[in-house]
């Protein structure tokens, strides 16, 4: 899934300026697995708004916000409220913030989370569930036991570890308070073919796979974007607990 994370206040009072009447669309499903989105976040985003002294139109839980069918459909049927607001915004990753602009609403699209990468849907403290993606734009996970060294190494290192790795045991050189992520890939993960990996990344002859096809057809985008919708009431109640 594509987690997100609340901005700021000051931030999302900047992306909203003079706009005092907003309508609230909230993911029901990524964001609302991160807990930002879904009912609950509607809500608790609503009340943090009129708190500050703006009117809140409508706030609503839209099954999947990245589905631009049913984005269309969600402004469709919230258009009384759409028409009297001054924004519209969005507890979305940028999936559900793009197919919003794409819909066209005619009023300011404003995001009230950040994308910060895809996690599994998991409850477990383990590394790799922790570990966020970075789209680095060349995957390593599949040498180093799931986990993203980018977002775990403070220094950043991809393709193997720093040079003061081991010289506090267990512990990262760079930041004691923590302990070592390359220790943990070095148990889970194969070192040696993660740096064989690095030397093919920085082959100058390095090329992409490219797909026979191209994106899919117009008529089968309607057909799939059409299941989704109909069987909306299904999606929406397979993550009713953290509403």
């Amino acid at each position: 899934m594509n987690r997100s994370a609340w901005k700021c206040a000051e931030e999302l009072d900047y992306m909203l300026g003079d706009a005092r009447v907003v309508s609230i669309f909230s993911c029901g499903i990524c964001a609302n697995l991160s807990d930002t989105g879904g009912l609950r976040g509607a809500r608790f985003l609503a009340e943090t708004l009129e708190t500050g002294g703006r009117e809140v139109a409508v706030a609503r839980s839209v099954t999947a916000c990245c589905c631009e069918e049913i984005m269309r459909q969600a402004l469709r049927i919230n258009a009384g409220a759409i028409h009297g607001s001054d924004a519209l915004v969005l507890i979305s990753c940028a999936a559900g913030v793009k197919s919003a602009f794409l819909c066209e609403p005619g009023i300011p699209i404003v995001p009230a989370v950040d994308s910060v990468g895809s996690v599994p849907v998991s409850r477990r403290e383990d590394a790799v569930a922790r570990s966020l993606c970075t789209n680095c734009g060349h995957c390593v996970i599949a040498f180093t036991g799931g986990i993203c060294p980018l977002s775990e190494c403070p220094s950043r290192r991809k393709y193997e570890p720093c040079s003061r790795y081991g010289e506090r045991g267990d512990l990262c050189a760079v930041d004691v308070a923590r302990q070592c992520i390359w220790k943990e890939i070095e148990g889970r993960g194969d070192l040696e073919a993660l740096m064989e990996l690095g030397c093919l990344h920085e082959n100058a002859s390095f090329r992409r796979l490219v797909s026979s096809g191209s994106m899919p057809s117009p008529r089968m985008l309607r057909s799939v974007s059409g299941w989704i919708v109909a069987r909306a009431g299904w999606f929406a109640r397979l993550v009713p607990f953290v509403n």
